[in-house]
């Protein structure tokens, strides 16, 4: 199977809570001895948007790859932007005011979509402390299976973070956010003005996920 579709499949069934994910907050301790840290992000390709219509999840993978292509034409023709990055640099920003870590001075990890080995993602570090590893796990808009004609968005995000000196990852996180079936809409609605809606849920997800990668990871209570 083409490793791109793998990884889409495996996304999709996360974002459909079929795929546990874990959660390890940093120790007290451990946040203590980042003051005067440099953290360094990751840069991974823009994660691929899921079209799931009625028509198209019929035809298994043949299905996937025309949904895939379906959501890829929403984003370009919307100018929709990766939502991962901006989570990234909120989740930076936070650490500098909480943590007293710093930006390295050293451009951004290259990551590939489905790099998880934490030796190879520090091995574009040099300089850094710290890694934030940000990485989308998936969105879509799907429609409800008894009512074709009304959809729901989904997304989600998996934060790392890891410790340069010896490649090891001292916490991590996930946040998904699976579309209200009580507010579903139209797609056309969803769709509408250059996909104004679709945008502001992501964004609102994005937000949402921001404040509870704060508190599974960094420790943040509301």
């Amino acid at each position: 199977m083409n490793r791109r579709i793998a990884f889409l499949l495996v996304a999709g069934a996360m974002l459909a809570g079929c795929v546990s994910t874990r959660t390890a907050q940093v120790a007290d301790a451990k946040a203590a001895e980042w003051r005067g840290k440099s953290v360094v992000l990751t840069q991974r390709p823009a994660t691929d948007f899921i079209a799931t219509t009625a028509g198209k999840a019929a035809f298994a993978l043949v299905g996937v790859v025309a949904m895939l292509e379906a959501g890829k034409k929403i984003v370009q023709e919307n100018n929709i932007e990766d939502p991962a990055p901006r989570l990234a640099r909120d989740l930076l920003a936070f650490a500098q005011t909480q943590f007293g870590v710093t930006p390295a001075a050293t451009s951004p990890v290259q990551a590939g979509s489905t790099t998880v080995d934490p030796a190879k993602l520090v091995q574009g570090a040099a300089g850094a402390d710290l890694v934030f590893d940000i990485q989308g796990m998936g969105g879509q808009f799907r429609y409800l299976p008894m009512h074709w004609n009304l959809y729901v968005v989904d997304s989600g995000y998996k934060f790392r973070i890891l410790e340069v000196a010896g490649a090891k990852v001292v916490a991590e996180g996930f946040c998904i956010r699976q579309g209200d079936s009580k507010k579903a809409i139209p797609k056309d609605e969803l769709l509408a003005n250059q996909a104004a809606r679709l945008k502001e849920i992501l964004d609102t997800q994005r937000q949402e996920c921001f404040e509870e990668l704060k508190q599974k990871v960094f420790g943040i209570r509301p």
